[in-house]
């Protein structure tokens, strides 16, 4: 069967100005991965090694200089229906209420009033908000905004969910508790999420497959199944087989960390 989502030998240089001259940075050098229906994959990486990037070219944001993004087989050229995007950072706009900012997507896809305030509505309740459907992002707590901003992605019912570091901005307690709702979100909605994280722990804990991007220039170093059990509670982490995975993935990424440390140095 087709892969959801196929991500082929996706290249990308970025250009800045440096003493009259102009300078290539390498950004991702021949990325390759693919993605089943209803699967959730971690990204980790060190600093700088062009995970968001990737995350970009997948929704159609950037342009791969070579390379391509497929859904369902077909090319992606530009943003589309079939994806939305959680941000690190919340992403709302502040003068909107809750309501109006999960209603967002939908007005841009021209949907008509009485029905994207019905989707809104639904989606609002499910995230555990609802009450708040007047109240603005400065009245929110940084995981009431992040689950706003799930309610506006499961809005549009993409296919696929992209998430940039969505719990990095909260304390670890909501941190943790967001977790578990991804999950039962995830678990409920059976979409693709593509998750990208600085937490390995966050990344084992979440994903079906954590995949382990190496220093910039970005490149696959290893992709490790995530073979515990399903559903998944806070006291997973306490198995032995978690914290196998994690040793094992903390391995692999503190030598693509040398390795950017290294490279810095020399630079």
């Amino acid at each position: 069967m087709s892969p959801k989502l196929a991500v082929e030998d996706i290249r990308k240089t970025f250009f800045k100005a440096e003493k009259n001259d102009i300078v290539g940075i390498p950004v991702l050098d021949g990325v390759s991965l693919s993605v089943s229906q209803g699967e959730f994959v971690s990204v980790i990486g060190p600093s700088g090694c062009g995970k968001s990037t990737l995350l970009r070219i997948i929704d159609g944001l950037i342009q791969p200089d070579q390379g391509r993004v497929l859904v369902d087989g077909a090319v992606v050229t530009r943003p589309g229906p079939d994806r939305a995007v959680v941000f690190q950072y919340f992403g709302l706009y502040p003068w909107r209420s809750v309501l109006r900012n999960v209603e967002f997507g939908l007005e841009l896809k021209g949907v008509p009033a009485k029905q994207r305030r019905e989707v809104a509505l639904a989606n609002i309740a499910r995230v555990g908000l609802k009450g708040f459907e007047n109240h603005f992002p400065h009245e929110l707590s940084g995981g009431m905004r992040q689950r706003v901003g799930f309610a506006r992605a499961l809005s549009l019912d993409p296919q696929i969910i992209l998430m940039d570091e969505p719990f990095s901005s909260v304390d670890e307690q909501t941190r943790e508790l967001l977790q578990e709702q991804l999950l039962e979100l995830w678990s409920a909605t059976g979409k693709t999420i593509f998750f990208i994280t600085h937490s390995i722990d966050e990344a084992v804990y979440m994903a079906d497959r954590v995949v382990v991007m190496g220093a910039r220039p970005g490149r696959i170093v290893e992709e490790i199944a995530v073979d515990l059990p399903r559903p998944r509670s806070g006291g997973v982490r306490a198995q032995p087989r978690f914290g196998e995975i994690r040793t094992y993935a903390w391995e692999i990424l503190k030598k693509g960390i040398q390795e950017s440390s290294e490279l810095t140095a020399v630079q």
